[in-house]
């Protein structure tokens, strides 16, 4: 649960159609809350699509207004039990007991950054002229080393290794 500086339940955050809700207990709404305070009709006319998608912050909220949550009913039991739930937050904002205000950020709304610094070009430089590396850079140093292998029979490609398999095969 969720609780305010003040040590009491909320406020709950609820996602609207076009605009996102702020809900407090009425004891906690502020009097500069009331020039923004959201209609209750509206409210209520999104109750039945939060109680499917936002139900834990229903309950919350039905918990703080002193109703009791039954755990563990079976689906025909719950259906009942949401209508309670609807009724008595419908009732809570109806009497001001549950106060919600709009959010300043509407529901889905991408602000885009800053326009960036446009990129400064960097002085050109030439590109450094590749070094022409020798494909052998030691050439007696790799023929002693493949002599060296081939006396000790270590196969240096696979047709060296075919041509020795048949040898020995024959």
């Amino acid at each position: 649960m969720s609780f305010s500086p003040s040590g009491r339940p909320g406020p709950w955050r609820l996602r609207g159609r076009p605009q996102q809700y702020e809900v407090v207990l009425g004891a906690d709404a502020m009097a500069d809350d009331m020039e923004s305070r959201v209609p209750s009709a509206l409210l209520c006319w999104h109750l039945n699509h939060w109680l499917t998608y936002a139900r834990s912050t229903l309950l919350e909220m039905y918990e703080a207004l002193g109703g009791h949550v039954p755990r563990g009913v079976s689906s025909l039991e719950r259906s009942r039990h949401d209508e309670r739930i609807r009724e008595r937050l419908v009732r809570g904002f109806e009497l001001g007991e549950l106060v919600a205000r709009e959010v300043d950020e509407p529901v889905g709304a991408w602000f885009w950054p800053e326009v960036p610094e446009p990129l400064r070009p960097e002085s050109w430089t030439p590109r450094p002229e590749p070094v022409e590396e020798e494909v052998f850079p030691d050439a007696i140093r790799q023929a002693e080393t493949l002599k060296r292998a081939a006396e000790q029979g270590v196969p240096f490609c696979e047709e060296c290794e075919r041509r020795r398999t048949q040898r020995e095969a024959a």
